[in-house]
């Protein structure tokens, strides 16, 4: 959790101390803090776009590299194909 920018304190446990079974922990975070959201992927920082459940490293990097490079995303799939993980993503999106 550390890579995506969690602090250990924002972990989201169970009353038991364990990991939803049902739900990733960005997922569980995103649903605790909908203050967060959405997060604008043609504006928001690293650190926002790294928050987003759906968005990994890597397509956070490429969001970054087509924004440095001038480009702008107009929809999900300017990321690539809808699938499970862009599909979480467009739930807490904005253009």
């Amino acid at each position: 959790m550390r890579k995506y920018g969690f602090s250990s304190g924002e972990i989201p446990f169970d009353n038991d101390g364990n990991l939803s079974l049902e739900a990733d922990p960005k997922e569980m975070w995103a649903r605790q803090h909908p203050e967060f959201f959405p997060v604008n992927l043609n504006k928001d920082d690293k650190f926002r776009l790294l928050r987003v459940p759906g968005l990994g490293q890597v397509t956070v990097e490429r969001i970054i590299t087509l924004r440095a490079s001038g480009g702008r995303l107009r929809c999900i799939e300017d990321l690539g194909r809808l699938g499970k993980l862009l599909n979480k993503a467009s739930q807490y999106v904005v253009f």
